[in-house]
């Protein structure tokens, strides 16, 4: 049996010959940690799910652009039909006006979305999107599945007029 407080975790054993030296071990480990979660890292990342239920994750910078925020209703919708129960979570360090956005975009498609700040989260992330179960899918960047939203499009150059002097002498 393990109790915890907040400084100490005690660690009652009745029988000390029964248990096995690594099982004691690892519940030292996992009391000192204080991590009882599997994967925590993982979870940290991805605003509490795990990388297999996740099918489309964008990164901070991408998801705070306007051609981003524009497309992502259509492309929310597009997830829907193929994976029907959604999710939306955001990283609060989106502007607030953003994290608006993609909320109010999510619940006229009857997706929850989620704010997660997690105290010692460090993800890349905007935004993710996952599922309720097990996807696995291996390309899951916004930047991959949609590259043509994200490439700069391409302008037309302005051809200049030269002159018949200009072209004689090359100035």
């Amino acid at each position: 049996r393990m109790k915890r407080n907040s400084k100490y975790c005690i660690i009652q054993v009745e029988n000390l010959q029964e248990i096995p030296m690594t099982s004691l071990e690892n519940k030292v480990l996992q009391c000192a940690s204080g991590e009882k979660r599997l994967n925590p890292d993982e979870l940290r990342q991805y605003f509490g799910t795990y990388a297999e239920r996740v099918v489309l994750a964008v990164l901070l910078e991408d998801a705070e652009k306007k051609i981003v925020i524009e497309h992502f209703p259509l492309i929310l919708k597009k997830l829907l039909a193929v994976y029907p129960n959604l999710s939306l979570k955001l990283s609060p360090n989106l502007s607030d006006q953003t994290q608006f956005t993609y909320i109010r975009g999510a619940q006229t498609l009857n997706i929850s979305a989620t704010i997660v700040d997690e105290a010692k989260a460090h993800s890349p992330y905007g935004i993710v999107v996952h599922s309720d179960k097990a996807e696995n899918l291996d390309k899951i960047l916004f930047s991959e599945l949609y590259p043509d939203i994200l490439a700069p499009k391409q302008t037309e150059q302005i051809v200049e007029k030269r002159g018949f002097f200009t072209k004689l002498f090359g100035k």
